[in-house]
């Protein structure tokens, strides 16, 4: 049996083990004995990594795992704070999210008019595309159709992804990855929201073209999508989580 001042933990495939530590569940003075035995417990097992998950309330407990060797992860303001701490030199420690995903919409109507939008932050008149960010655990597709209903109350139906593109140095030093999708317009009157769209249109796509104030990406955005049919969603089978993934083909 396991001494009493040993932190349950949990292995993982990699011999890695994770220790828990939720708001009601470890008295802080008795965490420091209790974490130093504990590394010494896994060092000896020949674990490779030891993650160390404290609950939002927690922070208290930080200096501790510090001391001991711990590293931050990363922070999250629903599951707190991750920590990790190498038990043999050459382990490897994946790294955390790189990059942001957004995802932008082109949408024509049968008049050749393009869906624009003007967002509320620019100083300058400056008319893109409506989009976003994608929410945790949501698909592309899924996120396309929100944005655009979310910024401009036009519903949509997806049609295909056209584009995307890969930049590096963007919020907090990190890298963004923008899904085009071209959408096909289900309703037509605007119901641009104030809080984040000072306008939003139908303009006549040779008109978004050849306006001089529009940004090079967006043109060859647009330009890309009235020219390639694109990629058509689909969805495939998890792989045992009872998921589906998204694929465009």
């Amino acid at each position: 049996m396991m001494d009493s001042m040993v932190l349950p933990f949990t292995e993982n495939p990699f011999r890695g083990v994770a220790i828990e530590v939720g708001d009601r569940n470890e008295d802080a003075d008795r965490f420091p004995a209790a974490l130093s035995e504990t590394v010494a417990e896994l060092k000896h097992g020949g674990y490779s990594l030891a993650w160390l998950q404290l609950a939002p309330g927690r922070a208290d407990l930080i200096p501790t795992a510090l001391e001991l060797g711990f590293e931050y992860h990363h922070a999250d303001r629903s599951e707190g704070v991750l920590l990790v701490l190498r038990l043999r030199p050459d382990a490897t420690v994946p790294g955390y999210a790189t990059h942001f995903i957004g995802v932008g919409g082109v949408v024509l109507d049968d008049e050749g008019r393009l869906l624009v939008i003007q967002e509320r932050h620019h100083r300058r008149k400056h008319y893109k595309l409506p989009g976003g960010a994608l929410d945790p655990g949501e698909h592309i597709a899924d996120a396309a159709l929100r944005e655009v209903l979310e910024e401009t109350g036009i519903r949509t139906e997806f049609l295909s992804l056209h584009c995307f593109r890969h930049w590096h140095g963007y919020r907090y030093g990190k890298s963004d990855i923008y899904f085009v999708c071209r959408l096909r317009p289900l309703s037509f009157e605007i119901t641009a929201d104030p809080a984040e769209i000072a306008e939003a249109g139908w303009m006549p796509v040779q008109e978004y073209l050849d306006d001089g104030d529009t940004h090079p990406f967006n043109r060859r955005i647009v330009e890309t999508a009235l020219s390639t049919p694109g990629l058509r969603p689909g969805r495939i089978p998890g792989y045992g989580t009872g998921e589906t993934h998204e694929m465009m083909f």
